[in-house]
């Protein structure tokens, strides 16, 4: 059983959180915080497998919180959901350490796929906001020398990456490179292993940080 804190300054989002979650196989509010100075403490007592974190909070904002909460050995990871699809927001959470990202009005069936794909350790990205983050990062961050590891991928591995930072799903790079969807996820899992790529939303990072995207 995957056991999920709520962490939402709003009672009736944690309430309609709840009632997406209640008679999904394999997942479980174990938990709920209405602020993200709760979090580290909750995710001591509760020990989650997935914590969906709000942005906006009153005292301590899902950003800051997930920071905190990532310093701790074995954290759990961190889906980070909201009604704000501010670019600055997005990439300021994931670069705290969030590992996916999805908007609140998004449909319950996507915030239920987003909270299943990073119990299993990928990314998640809403493709809404992709291309601005990777405006934002281009902004703060600029491109950075490319890691010696880039060199290893193979010319269609790196058109995968790219089409990844900026945003593209999986059948969206499929139509693209006219390949198979298959194919798509042969290479992102090759491209993964080559550079040490934790998830979808640390390759949209690492694309943009190394100028792959146009």
């Amino acid at each position: 059983m995957t056991a999920l804190l709520l962490v939402d300054d709003q009672p009736l989002v944690r309430a309609g959180l709840v009632r997406i979650f209640e008679g999904e196989p394999g997942l479980e509010v174990a938990g709920e915080c209405a602020d993200g100075d709760e979090v580290v403490r909750a995710a001591a007592r509760v020990r989650p497998d997935v914590v969906l974190m709000d942005v906006r909070m009153k005292r301590v904002d899902g950003a800051e919180a997930t920071r905190l909460l990532r310093a701790v050995p074995g954290a759990p990871p961190v889906l980070t959901l909201t009604m704000f699809d501010d670019p600055a927001v997005v990439a300021a959470v994931l670069a705290a350490g969030a590992a996916g990202f999805v908007l609140k009005d998004a449909p319950c069936e996507e915030i239920i796929q987003a909270t299943r794909a990073v119990a299993a350790g990928k990314g998640w990205l809403d493709p809404a906001v992709a291309p601005q983050v990777l405006d934002v990062y281009r902004t703060r961050v600029g491109a950075t020398p490319p890691p010696p590891a880039l060199a290893g991928l193979s010319p269609r591995e790196r058109q995968v990456l790219a089409l990844i930072g900026e945003g593209a799903t999986n059948p969206e790079i499929a139509v693209r490179l006219s390949i198979a969807e298959g194919t798509v996820k042969t290479h992102i899992g090759r491209v993964f292993t080559k550079l040490g790529l934790r998830d979808r939303a640390a390759a949209v990072i690492f694309a943009l940080r190394h100028g792959l995207t146009p």
